[in-house]
């Protein structure tokens, strides 16, 4: 069986490493696919639904395989869910966001990843980091996440702001709530309040939608308690 997973913002696909030693040492013929959001460019998300969606039919041979998704990760695999249900087994999304916004925070969201964007193309990436991690989506947990700025490609990173902003996304709720397969686990850190309500809200209007709450982590789950995290995707994909 394969995995493919999808990373946030300020990642590449190598923070999956670790998740991959530790799923293989369980199911040794489990295979991790790590998408790279740097490979290609996009101009919006069915774009790269229907370019991703299409990459993973042609590398399964239509054998259906577990999708997991982080933060924009997270919100791209709801929409390869809604787009092509009959892919996956299973589908994992941690901290991601259905886009439920209103247009007034839409329109406010994207103005933020706007100006991330242009601040990408003509400030240090070090600096842009620190900040980033200062944000309260991070309940104040230092990252702990593998990171290399060398390999962070500031137009590239800017691109994902500007195409993926949540801004620019529509509300997945209504088509979620009409879905009846494959099913999804949802998963929120204990200190990530946003997220978690987030999860309710997802869980409570959708039949095929489980919500679990990972203890001693707030919004980078797989890598705060990467043990409950993985004990949690045994428990999915035992279910």
């Amino acid at each position: 069986m394969k995995i493919f997973c999808i990373h946030g913002n300020f990642q590449t696909s190598k923070v999956w490493q670790s998740l991959e030693d530790r799923l293989k040492a369980e199911i040794s013929d489990l295979e991790v696919v790590a998408e790279d959001l740097y490979a290609k460019q996009f101009q919006n998300f069915d774009e790269w639904t229907e370019d991703f969606c299409f990459r993973v039919e042609s590398e399964t041979n239509g054998e259906k395989s577990i999708l997991l998704g982080y933060s924009l990760g997270g919100r791209l695999a709801l929409h390869a869910c809604l787009a092509r249900p009959d892919l996956w087994s299973g589908v994992i999304v941690v901290s991601g966001d259905p886009g439920s916004d209103g247009p007034d925070q839409k329109k406010l969201q994207l103005e933020k990843d706007k100006q991330w964007a242009k601040r990408f193309r003509s400030e240090p990436i070090e600096s842009l980091l620190a900040e980033w991690d200062d944000l309260p989506v991070f309940c104040s947990i230092p990252n702990s996440v593998p990171r290399n700025p060398e390999e962070l490609d500031a137009e590239k990173t800017a691109r994902l702001f500007e195409v993926f902003s949540k801004g620019r996304q529509r509300d997945l709720l209504p088509e979620f709530s009409k879905l009846q397969d494959p099913p999804v686990l949802y998963l929120s850190g204990e200190k990530d309040e946003k997220y978690g309500e987030l999860g309710e809200n997802l869980a409570a209007s959708c039949p095929i939608v489980r919500h679990r709450i990972v203890p001693q982590a707030g919004h980078r789950i797989p890598w705060e308690n990467p043990d409950s995290f993985v004990e949690e995707i045994f428990g999915f994909m035992g279910s």
